[in-house]
């Protein structure tokens, strides 16, 4: 069993974790731990790598489905580490759960721009970089110089370049299961405070007009399959809109989100995005490929959505 270190108040079992996503849907983990800074974290790691109890970093709990039957392992909840340094005047480096809409407008009032594209982001700056997050044409993979991280494969520290961490569309080189993001360097550009302002409202307001605030979501549900096919775009007009298993409905606003209606559960979502990819591929012959991770228990029928 894992020793509670010195510092580290927070060790709960089984803890439900359907509290800690944005879809508010997960069974309970073996065992929650949240640390309150990047040394505590990597030591956790760093005890949990050398056994053989499975581990998951949990940042923010966006882009995640959580299965109902729970997690035989330990969470690690990295929110609390929020530890924010402006190192120059366009470089800051932001701790794994620093929220990135509130990291955006921290470094508004530095002057600093580049990060507008994550206010309406409801993820962390580690999940973020894990996912490659992005929005409106941008992503973190533009702004990201370094980032220092736990490799579980060495049992050590260590710090990668951008070229190193090998971005790609949503998502990049590093394996949650085997490394934790403890900080970011981000390299920003500068403009006046109230012009960065201007724009976060503006991508704000277009995410409470074009998104399902008002449910439990867990962002975007589906990739692009290309840059020029937006698989909302094929969704809404292969009439996925009107799709619903159990409490799980595509969203009637943007048919690339799914919504929790009030206790759905993690097979009736699976079940769901299988609807919707048949939908697509029936009329448009392309195969959509979820965007989200996933954690816990599924069945090999359930794995087959999310591909090969």
């Amino acid at each position: 069993m894992l020793e509670k270190k010195p510092g580290i108040k927070e060790v709960q079992s089984d803890a439900p974790l359907a509290r800690y996503t944005t879809l508010k849907i997960g069974g309970e983990a073996k065992r929650l731990i949240q640390p309150s800074s990047a040394d505590e974290l990597a030591a956790i790691i760093d005890d949990l790598s050398k056994g053989s109890e499975p581990w998951f970093v949990l940042g923010g709990g966006s882009n995640l489905l959580v299965s109902s039957k729970g997690f035989a392992g330990t969470v690690v909840r990295t929110t609390q580490i929020t530890a924010v340094e402006r190192l120059e005047h366009d470089l800051i480096e932001a701790g794994a759960g620093s929220r990135l809409p509130h990291l955006a407008r921290h470094a508004a009032q530095w002057g600093l721009c580049g990060l507008e594209f994550a206010a309406g982001i409801p993820g962390t700056v580690g999940g973020g970089v894990i996912m490659n997050a992005g929005a409106h044409g941008s992503s973190m993979s533009e702004i990201v110089e370094e980032a220092t991280i736990y490799d579980a494969t060495v049992n050590k520290i260590i710090t990668l370049k951008k070229d190193e961490l090998g971005f790609v569309y949503r998502r990049c080189a590093l394996d949650p299961s085997k490394h934790a993001v403890l900080s970011a360097k981000l390299r920003l550009n500068t403009d006046r405070p109230e012009e960065i302002e201007v724009r976060i409202r503006h991508n704000e307001e277009y995410r409470l007009r074009t998104q399902p605030i008002g449910f439990p979501n867990a962002g975007s549900t589906f990739k692009n399959p290309e840059p020029t096919k937006a698989a909302g775009m094929l969704l809404d007009q292969s009439g996925a809109k009107e799709l619903k298993e159990g409490q799980a409905a595509v969203s009637a606003l943007h048919a690339n989100f799914v919504i929790n209606l009030g206790g759905a559960t993690s097979d009736q979502v699976t079940s769901l995005l299988h609807k919707m990819q048949n939908r697509v591929m029936d009329k448009f012959g392309v195969r959509l490929n979820p965007e989200w991770k996933t954690l816990g228990e599924f069945t090999k029928e359930e794995r087959a959505v999310w591909g090969p």
